[in-house]
C-alpha cells in the first residue's frame, strides 16, 4: 500500500477497489471500526464477479468521441443505475478516476455508468454540463441491455464531478429520467464563496466572479434548490484545502430548508484527496442509495 503515498496526483487518481478499510501511513481509517457484520456483508461484495463494458461512445461533437465504462453484477437481475462523474477541477481527468468506484457499486449490486466529459479551457462549463445530460438520457436507454432499472437512477460525483451531478440533480430537464438520489463528495456547490480568482473557474466559466457574476450564480447548484430537488448524500474532508467544507454545509442546510431529504458526513482531519479515497464515506453513501433504491415490497 506505500505507493498510495508516492505522489499526491497518484492518491488522487487511484481508488482502494475493494470495500474493506485499508491501514496506511495515511491512516486513512481504522479497520477496528468496522463491525463483524459490515465487514462479513463487505467481503461478500468483494467477492460477486462483476461484468464491463469499456469505452463505449455516447455521444459525439465535432468528431471527438465522448465514452463511458459500464459495470454491474455478473449475473441476469435488474439493478439500479449510477452514473459516475470524475473530477478534476473542471479542466483535467477522466472516467478512469472512478473505475474503482463504480467497480464497488457494481459489487454492492448497482449498475454504475462512469462518463467522460470535455474539459475546459477549451470547453465550457456548459457543455460539460451537456456531455453530462447527454450520458444520463443514454445510460437509461441502455438499461434493458444492461438489465439496469430506469426508473431507479442516481447520480455519484466527488469535486467537479459532484458539482456537476449536482447541477444535473437540481436543474433537471425534460426527456432526462427521474433522479432518485445523488452523491456528492468534496463539491463546489456555492461558487459564491470560492475564490475571486479561483484559476478552475475562471477557465471553465470564461472570467472571474467579479466580471461575470450572473454565470457564477448559475453554475452554483444551491442556486437551484427546490421541494422538488432529489435527496442528496454529501461529504466532505474536514481539512479541505481546496474546497472549503463550507460549500458542503451550506448545500446541506439549503436542502433541509426546502425540506429534501439529505445527510451531510464531515470526513475527521482528512483533506480533499484523501477524502476521495475514504472507504467509509463510499460505504455511507452506498447505503444511502441502497436506502432510495430500494423497490417497494
Amino acid at each position: 500500500m506505500h505507493h498510495w503515498t508516492r505522489t499526491v496526483a497518484h492518491v488522487a487518481l487511484v481508488a482502494v477497489a475493494s470495500g474493506l478499510d485499508i491501514a496506511t501511513p495515511l491512516a486513512i481509517c481504522d479497520a477496528q471500526s468496522i463491525s463483524q457484520s459490515v465487514a462479513q456483508e463487505l467481503a461478500s461484495e468483494i467477492a460477486r464477479p462483476i461484468r464491463t463494458q469499456r469505452d463505449l461512445t455516447f455521444r459525439r461533437v465535432a468528431g471527438e468521441a465522448i465514452t463511458a465504462d459500464m459495470f454491474r453484477p455478473d449475473d441476469e437481475a435488474r439493478y439500479p443505475l449510477v452514473i459516475v462523474i470524475h473530477g478534476g477541477a473542471w479542466s483535467a481527468g477522466n472516467k478512469w478516476q472512478v473505475r474503482d468506484h463504480a467497480r464497488e457499486l457494481a459489487q454492492a449490486g448497482f449498475v454504475a455508468v462512469a462518463i467522460n466529459y470535455r474539459l475546459a479551457p477549451a470547453h465550457r462549463l456548459s457543455e460539460q454540463v451537456d456531455d453530462c445530460r447527454a450520458g444520463l438520457v443514454w445510460a437509461a436507454s441502455q438499461a434493458d441491455a444492461w438489465k439496469a432499472d430506469a426508473s431507479r437512477v442516481c447520480l455519484w460525483g466527488y469535486s467537479a464531478g459532484g458539482h456537476l451531478a449536482s447541477l444535473l440533480a437540481t436543474d433537471p430537464q425534460p426527456g432526462e429520467p427521474t433522479i432518485c438520489a445523488v452523491v456528492a463528495g468534496g463539491a463546489p456547490c456555492d461558487f459564491e464563496f470560492l475564490s475571486l480568482d479561483s484559476p478552475g473557474l475562471v477557465h471553465v466559466l470564461g472570467g472571474t466572479r467579479a466580471q461575470i457574476p450572473d454565470v457564477y450564480l448559475q453554475a452554483s447548484p444551491i442556486e437551484h434548490v427546490t421541494t422538488e430537488t432529489p435527496p442528496f448524500f454529501l461529504f466532505h474532508g474536514e481539512s479541505d484545502a481546496l474546497v472549503p467544507p463550507s460549500c458542503s454545509q451550506r448545500m446541506y442546510e439549503r436542502l433541509r430548508e426546502m425540506h429534501v431529504e439529505s445527510d451531510y458526513h464531515l470526513v475527521p482531519k482528512r483533506g480533499h484527496l484523501l477524502t476521495f479515497i475514504d472507504p467509509q464515506s463510499r460505504r455511507l453513501a452506498i447505503e444511502f442509495l441502497r436506502a432510495h433504491t430500494s423497490e417497494a415490497p
